[in-house]
């Protein structure tokens, strides 16, 4: 079905045969649950009437081989990014409702919409650059450089989940 890849019943996934580490190209996967397991999509059957929408799609799971090093490093800089973004939104939300009475009602909503928004896309930024900072490929541009994910995207599979 897909080459150097078995699949396995019990977990529903795609794994790996190869265990050379696809983030740092250096070391070895010692276990089957360091792989990232990257989902994707293609769409089945969709759909569209004036009063009801569906999509039907098909989900694999891929196993991108990872060695315990890199599943650190990624665990580690999702868990930093995350708190440093928590503790920001946080110290600003306060700032925001201590100046309340002195800021326009506007001004107000959209501080505080722009302070959550801001967290939100500054946690995966921050993640993406602490792992860049220490040479590796991010979780997505790893799974993007395997062989077969790429035969299965320009198959017409996608990362994204079809919407209706």
């Amino acid at each position: 079905m897909i080459r150097n890849y078995t699949f396995d019943e019990a977990y529903k996934r795609f794994e790996p045969h190869d265990h050379k580490c696809t983030y740092c190209g250096e070391a070895e996967m010692e276990n089957m649950n360091d792989c990232y397991f990257v989902p994707l999509f293609v769409e089945g059957d969709r759909t569209n009437i004036v009063v009801y929408r569906s999509v039907k799609y098909s989900k694999v799971l891929i196993g991108i081989p990872r060695c315990r090093s890199c599943k650190d490093i990624h665990y580690d800089a999702k868990n930093k990014a995350v708190t440093i973004s928590v503790v920001s939104v946080i110290i600003l939300l306060g700032l925001l409702l201590y100046n309340f009475m002195n800021l326009n009602a506007f001004v107000f909503i959209l501080g505080i919409f722009a302070t959550i928004f801001g967290g939100i896309y500054g946690s995966s930024k921050l993640a993406e650059r602490y792992v860049a900072n220490k040479g590796i490929y991010t979780l997505q541009d790893g799974a993007e450089t395997n062989e077969v994910v790429q035969d299965l995207v320009i198959a017409g599979w996608s990362f994204t989940m079809p919407t209706a």
